[in-house]
């Protein structure tokens, strides 16, 4: 039979020897915690025990009986296979033990009261019981080879599980590797190691999204070297990947390859392509997602280069209601407002709303910004021209957004006294005609101080005498 022996550990010479004596009569033992294999779970392989043994014997002693005792737990597990412990039990006392700690369940068999040699007496009792009806010894058989059935199955499954579990962490510490590369900008070092894994794990969906990822990162980061490359070229190779994963694409996902295909178009057509149409590849991303942060951004970038000025703001008002990529999408919105200057108020107005936001921006869009906003209609400009960029904030916006972008003079570099000059215009713009006055009185004396001539100082001169 197979047995399983439950002692405490201050019995544990007396249960090796009755397991040699089991063992010497042809029985199989099972020494609780002394069979079980390193690094397996202790509870899995106890249960695991007692679930296949035939006989459960316990050796009775108050280290044994005591609450949380490791025999006590052993017991719990012998209680839950068998009902009722008849001829599936046999308590063996091995030490003076109160009857009443003793567990109920060992009290509803006879307790094996050695009066000689303990293992000599549980050997005899074992014999005593080892005789069955031949139905059961049948029914055992059966039992035993469903079991093995049963457990063949299960440990080709687990082991199946295995192999997926660690083709996952595989793929994932790959593809977290070309992941790397294509957050940092090397996108030209990525996209190889993504093809080399897209062919490795070929269909493999984690690998094919990633490299779609990628793929669409590039675009919105593109960068070329005039005379070596060209935007078609990089097109030409991340457009599959895109192209690839819109079959099985719905909602967002499907918006943003959509979206992408329609950027793709868009570089294709800055070299010279005839055949480009990004406008129908952000309607279709649009129908997929109609708050696709991606495909509103780049429509309204076109829409805002080919003078379509209204339609092209309620794109990127949608864009930024969407709260995606806001980062991306201001950078669209101030590359369309600062692409010639009859746009640049839209760049000014974005500013202004980005600074309210709380929102940063890129120290050369700041740049950009001055020249053309700022010197190009504040300073370098005639009355017209002045008045014009004066309305299209509200005065105490334009000189918080102003302050905002350029806190002090080096925020812009070259003459200090421009800065001074187009700040002093703001505050008189605001009402703050004294301030303004005060500044220009500065500019003014250290100019003739330094016997400079020529617009600054004409215009300083004229603005003074208009506060007056």
């Amino acid at each position: 039979m197979q047995i399983f022996i439950s002692y405490a550990s201050e019995y544990r010479d007396l249960a090796q020897k009755l397991a040699l004596a089991l063992e010497a009569e042809g029985h199989e033992s099972f020494l609780d915690r002394a069979r079980l294999q390193a690094g397996q779970p202790f509870h899995g392989e106890l249960r695991e025990a007692i679930d296949g043994c035939d006989l459960f014997v316990f050796l009775v002693a108050p280290e044994s009986v005591a609450s949380g005792s490791y025999a006590r737990s052993e017991l719990i597990l012998a209680e839950d296979r068998w009902r009722h412990p008849a001829r599936r039990v046999l308590p063996v006392l091995v030490a003076p033990t109160p009857f009443e700690s003793i567990p109920p369940y060992l009290q509803a068999v006879t307790v094996l009261q050695p009066q000689g040699d303990p293992v000599a007496e549980t050997l005899a009792a074992v014999a005593k019981m080892r005789s069955r009806p031949r139905r059961r010894l049948v029914a055992a058989v059966l039992a035993v080879l469903v079991a093995a059935v049963g457990a063949g199955v299960l440990w080709q499954q687990q082991r199946a599980e295995q192999a997926r579990h660690a083709l996952r962490a595989r793929v994932a510490q790959e593809t977290g590797s070309a992941n790397a590369l294509c957050a940092s900008g090397a996108f030209a070092a990525a996209w190889p190691r993504f093809e080399e894994l897209a062919s490795r794990y070929a269909g493999n969906a984690s690998v094919l999204d990633a490299r779609a990822d990628c793929a669409m990162q590039w675009l919105r980061e593109i960068r070329v070297q005039t005379g070596k490359q060209t935007f078609t070229d990089i097109v030409g190779q991340v457009q599959p990947a895109i192209v690839g994963q819109l079959a099985g694409a719905r909602g967002a996902r499907a918006g943003d390859l959509r979206a992408h295909l329609g950027w793709a178009d868009y570089l294709r057509r800055r070299d010279g392509a005839g055949d480009a149409d990004p406008p129908a590849h952000y309607e279709r991303a649009l129908a997929d997602d109609p708050a696709n942060a991606y495909a509103h951004a780049m429509w309204g970038h076109s829409l805002m280069l080919a003078d379509k000025q209204k339609e092209a703001v309620e794109h990127f008002a949608a864009a930024l209601a969407s709260n995606r990529d806001r980062a991306f999408v201001r950078r669209l919105q101030l590359a369309a407002g600062l692409s010639h200057a009859g746009l640049v108020r839209h760049a000014v107005q974005a500013a202004d709303d980005m600074r309210r936001s709380g929102e940063t921006m890129a120290p050369a869009t700041r740049r950009s910004l001055w020249s053309m906003a700022y010197y190009g209609n504040l300073f370098n400009a005639d009355r017209e021209h002045r008045a014009r960029f004066l309305s299209w904030l509200p005065a105490a916006d334009h000189l918080s957004t102003f302050d905002w972008l350029y806190p002090e003079a080096s925020s812009v570099g070259g003459e200090p006294n421009i800065w001074r000059f187009c700040r002093a215009m703001l505050l008189a713009h605001h009402g703050e005609v004294l301030a303004a006055r005060e500044i220009l009185a500065s500019v003014r004396k250290e100019l003739e101080a330094r016997n400079s001539d020529g617009f600054l100082l004409d215009e300083t001169k004229r603005q003074l005498a208009a506060l007056r």
